[in-house]
């Protein structure tokens, strides 16, 4: 949402800076900030909390698992994942953070990674040469990430890529809920510099470890996700 020049946005309720706001952030992102599965049940909101509340009314009970990848170019359909991070966190009964068990791993694409990607993550072909291949990999994924809410950064981005490898396994995606904190950090902290997560988490205060590699990745989405969804719901009540 943009504002007056000189105006953040910061003086004026939080509801206000996105209620009724949606159109314009479609223009900015083509995704929604948290989509379910079709049919899937939605708890009943509070009395007199707003009508599009961004989160759903359970969220804070949920399990989730922080997803990053890092891949051989953009294009899910030609490229491939070269490292994989999920990390699985959810909320005790008192709402604090709590951080599971993730997993990491370099994943061998079967092709040469380009100059112009090892330039990016810094991941180079000899990193991944004795790395498993996805298909050796897709049980223990599906173990972790069935039943969870997935929460990536530029979330279709991590999706496309990680339903295209399934579907080369000829396994079946466990992907089905998502929550995407690129959109949920621009509702949340409206006028931010930037978005990108790295830029994001610096400028929030968020240790992000070491930017593009896929576990560092992934913890500051996870990061990023509470701080974001504690200001929304809020709002929310």
């Amino acid at each position: 949402m943009a504002f007056p020049e000189g105006d953040s946005g910061w003086g004026v309720p939080l509801w206000a800076r996105f209620a009724g706001s949606n159109r314009g952030l479609e223009e900015r992102s083509p995704v929604k900030a948290w989509i379910r599965p079709e049919g899937a049940a939605s708890p009943k909101p509070p009395e007199g909390a707003p009508a599009d509340c961004p989160l759903p009314y359970d969220w804070e009970t949920r399990r989730y698992a922080a997803l990053d990848v890092e891949t051989t170019g953009l294009d899910s359909r030609r490229d491939h994942v070269v490292e994989l991070a999920v990390l699985p966190f959810h909320f005790d009964e008192e709402g604090a953070l709590v951080e599971e068990e993730g997993f990491c791993s370099f994943i061998n694409p079967a092709v040469s990674i380009p100059e112009s990607s090892i330039a990016i993550h810094g991941i180079t072909d000899l990193d991944v040469s004795a790395a498993p291949f996805f298909g050796e990999i897709v049980g223990k994924l599906t173990s972790i990430l069935a039943g969870r809410v997935i929460v990536a950064h530029n979330a279709p981005f991590d999706e496309g890529f990680i339903k295209a490898e399934f579907s080369r396994a000829r396994a079946l995606s466990p992907l089905e809920e998502i929550a995407d904190s690129l959109v949920l950090a621009r509702m949340a902290f409206p006028g931010l510099h930037s978005y990108a997560l790295g830029k994001a988490a610096f400028l929030l205060g968020i240790d992000s470890g070491s930017s593009h590699r896929a576990f560092d990745d992934a913890r500051t989405c996870m990061l990023l996700f509470s701080r974001s969804a504690r200001i929304l719901a809020g709002a929310c009540t």
